[in-house]
């Protein structure tokens, strides 16, 4: 150290240019690395303030200009088709691989936490043509809050978005749950409350439970089960949102081959059953099963028709 501190001070005006040549390198590729990191590793989203618009159809090139009496036709319909179904319950199990879902037949080995859920097994053989089990891989990251935007926004989440899982922000910009309620859709939501922080004036009933406590494995869960069969009986709603928290929760602190995650899928894959997809007296149920997000939610969608309301409790 004391022959570089001699030779800095050195009087010779070449040494110090060339150890200032140095310094300034150095300093140059640390800006460069700092910009490249927060330009390529830390994207940043622009969100669009315009909302999509009923409208914005008769503006595509796709629709007949032409014909004006059928222009003010469709104008006074409006530019929605007819809905296939009256109901839409949404059920999200959050942190669901796909091979807690998949048979164990699709892997060479059999694993612990396979073939737990055999309800979603039995609709994907039974009923080929209304269910189907899909994988997609979603980008990192995979946290609670940006998958949700991802699922309902249409865009991609990015890393800087992480700091907002302490207090979300709500959504400012078009989404499918503002769309659902611009045009009437009555929709309820219970489980995680991530929803509530993104959503925090579309529901028309919520029962949003803390989600932050990853010890927790039941709260959440116990207040889903709890809302979940007596609303499905209510007249009150048009789209049931409700979000499953304990898979993930049991993966954090105990593990994937852990007896709290295979109790965890068992109690899934009865609350499933209990909920209209095993042999429960609703066998006229529609129900359509997907994979949703990848690493991160598992979503199920269940078409209700309104036979449902004579169903006595």
């Amino acid at each position: 150290m004391a022959e570089i501190w001699a030779f800095w001070r050195s009087d010779t005006w070449g040494g110090r240019s060339w150890a200032f040549m140095v310094f300034l390198s150095i300093m140059v590729l640390h800006s460069l690395a700092i910009l490249l990191f927060t330009r390529g590793f830390l994207l940043t989203r622009t969100e669009l303030s315009q909302y999509s618009q009923c409208s914005d159809v008769f503006e595509s090139p796709c629709f007949p200009p032409y014909d004006q009496n059928v222009n003010n036709f469709n104008r006074a319909r409006g530019c929605w088709t007819k809905p296939a179904v009256g109901r839409l319950v949404i059920i999200i199990l959050d942190a669901l691989r796909f091979d807690f879902v998949a048979p164990s037949t699709f892997y060479a080995v059999k694993k612990p936490w396979m073939d737990k859920l055999q309800v979603i097994h039995e609709l994907a053989s039974k009923r080929p043509s209304t269910a189907r089990i899909f994988k997609a891989i979603a980008d990192p990251p995979t946290t609670s809050l940006q998958r949700l935007k991802g699922l309902t926004t249409g865009g991609l989440p990015t890393f800087i978005d992480v700091g907002n899982s302490f207090g979300a922000p709500a959504i400012v910009e078009d989404n499918l749950i503002h769309q659902l309620v611009q045009n009437g859709k009555r929709v309820v939501m219970m489980g995680d409350d991530t929803w509530l922080q993104l959503f925090p004036h579309h529901f028309n009933v919520s029962y949003p439970f803390p989600s932050f406590n990853v010890k927790d494995l039941h709260t959440v869960d116990d207040g889903c089960i709890e809302n979940l069969l007596p609303t499905l009986y209510k007249e009150d709603w048009d789209v049931l949102i409700a979000h499953f928290l304990g898979v993930d929760h049991a993966g954090h602190i105990f593990g994937v081959d852990s007896s709290p995650m295979m109790s965890k899928l068992e109690q899934y894959n009865e609350i499933l059953k209990e909920n209209g997809f095993g042999d429960f007296p609703w066998n006229n149920l529609t129900p359509r099963v997907g994979w949703s997000g990848g690493s991160m939610l598992w979503t199920i969608m269940v078409e209700i028709p309104n036979v449902l309301r004579e169903v006595p409790i």
